[in-house]
């Protein structure tokens, strides 16, 4: 007969899910399955939406992520008309952009998994989280909290609103802030810096005290991420697959993707799982460590130096524990681009004319948690006809079943059911999954660890409310 443990609700991922474990006839793990329970409607929903609104509406797909899809929106119509905006709406784009990375980063590195990496996954549910980060390091906490803000309050000033930003619009930007609030973002970013000094440190140490999870959580795959050339971006450049080793094997224009991706329904979730066409169905990963392994240069000083120190570890950057140090020198880029980019935004014009047409539209931006795709038909009155969106999870569900499964197969012997299921939600949230952006959720669904043996369910550990 099956047993069920409950235990506090599920915390600190954007969204809801359950996993699955497979036990072999020996009773130890086999296998590992995010399982994501909400209806993704979002596609049909803006059919018959007009073309140059859908940057907007997008937008407020997500909540943790809307510049993301804001800034693919526009670059699909872009490219899908061939026009290319003014430098200024160019550099208030990469500004705006900026300030988002670091505000998601902050929130999934100190917030989500601050606890895990601070506290540690062996604390007790109710001592690891925020609050009880706050309790022990006050100072810490708040350092952590201001960095998240400077982030968002960049985006409220350069996109209009903090969480849905509007200012983007086919061929530029509808809006240029004054000189003194451009100046008050290049000082936000110089703190920003300061703030960096120490956080980073404190975190990088208690990653150091991770290390038995590393190769546990090690990810076979090729990373796919958009690059310049080898230069790290978010905005522009081509879609890239890169080995083991951040060797570039391919790259191809965004409007191509669909030759390289392929969308394969899921029979026990809404979400969907992204797989190479060749080799027909290979994973591969996404995210700020695929950046970081095909990066040869950043754009930044800084961030430049912290890319040589994360790639010369001894041995392959190919864990989900690597995604965190990775958002540590993207941070660091972020805070640069705050200080720098400012100065380089001059009296010229910010928009060109745009007028829609007949056709397809594609743009590929990097969110925060990795690639974001956006691809529209449109016909001769402008109005969408089809719309295809992969989001940046959906990139990663492979790869999180298989951190999922080898933290299972590492901590179930233990016995230990709250360290299993703190040490599976910690290999979840190395990824930052946004799971109501991938699926646009519908309903609650919380997190449950099933144990199968022989395709029989023998046992159910879950968090639920307590109320």
């Amino acid at each position: 007969m099956a047993q069920r443990l409950v235990v506090d609700p599920v915390t600190r991922i954007e969204g809801h899910a359950r996993i699955v474990l497979d036990l072999d006839a020996s009773g130890q793990v086999e296998r590992g399955r995010l399982h994501v329970l909400e209806i993704r409607g979002m596609e049909k929903l803006l059919q018959g939406s007009e073309l140059f609104k859908m940057p907007q509406i997008t937008g407020r797909i997500c909540g943790v992520c809307p510049a993301a899809h804001h800034m693919a929106s526009v670059t699909a119509i872009e490219q899908g008309l061939g026009i290319t905006p003014p430098a200024a709406a160019q550099l208030l784009r990469a500004l705006l952009y900026a300030g988002h990375v670091l505000h998601s980063h902050a929130l999934s590195t100190f917030v989500l998994a601050g606890p895990d990496l601070l506290l540690g996954i062996g604390a007790p549910p109710e001592k690891r989280n925020i609050f009880a980060l706050l309790g022990l390091d006050p100072e810490l906490g708040k350092k952590a909290l201001r960095l998240r803000s400077i982030g968002q309050r960049t985006v409220e000033i350069i996109g209009g609103r903090g969480v849905h930003p509007v200012t983007a619009i086919p061929g530029g930007m509808s809006f240029r802030p004054s000189a003194d609030k451009l100046k008050v973002i290049q000082d936000w970013g110089n703190e920003a810096l300061g703030l960096l000094g120490e956080l980073v440190a404190r975190v990088q140490d208690k990653l150091d005290t991770l290390e038995v999870l590393r190769e546990a959580m090690t990810l076979p795959f090729p990373a796919v991420a958009l690059s310049k050339g080898g230069e790290h971006t978010y905005l522009g450049g081509d879609l890239t697959v890169g080995d083991a080793t951040g060797a570039r094997l391919r790259s191809i224009r965004q409007a191509d993707y669909a030759t390289l991706l392929l969308e394969r329904v899921v029979p026990s979730s809404y979400m969907k799982s992204v797989v190479f066409r060749e080799p027909a169905g290979a994973p591969y990963f996404v995210g700020p460590l695929a950046r970081l392994n095909l990066a040869t240069t950043m754009p930044t000083p800084k961030a430049n130096e912290a890319l040589a120190r994360f790639k010369s570890r001894e041995g392959s950057r190919t864990s989900a524990l690597d995604f965190v140090e990775a958002r540590l020198v993207e941070m660091l880029g972020c805070a640069e681009a705050l200080a720098a980019l400012p100065q380089g935004i001059d009296d010229g014009p910010t928009s060109i004319e745009a007028n829609p047409k007949a056709g397809q539209y594609v743009g590929i931006v990097e969110s925060a948690r990795g690639i974001l795709v956006h691809d529209y038909m449109a016909d001769e009155q402008g109005k969408v006809q089809k719309v295809n969106l992969i989001v940046a999870t959906q990139n990663n569900y492979e790869a999180m079943d298989t951190a999922i499964t080898g933290v299972a197969r590492q901590l179930f012997p233990k016995q230990d059911q709250g360290l299993l299921l703190n040490g599976v939600e910690f290999a979840l949230r190395c990824f930052d999954p946004c799971l109501s952006c991938a699926t646009h959720a519908a309903g609650q669904m919380p997190l449950e660890v099933e144990l199968y043996q022989g395709g029989a369910l023998v046992g159910v550990i879950s968090r639920r409310s307590q109320s």
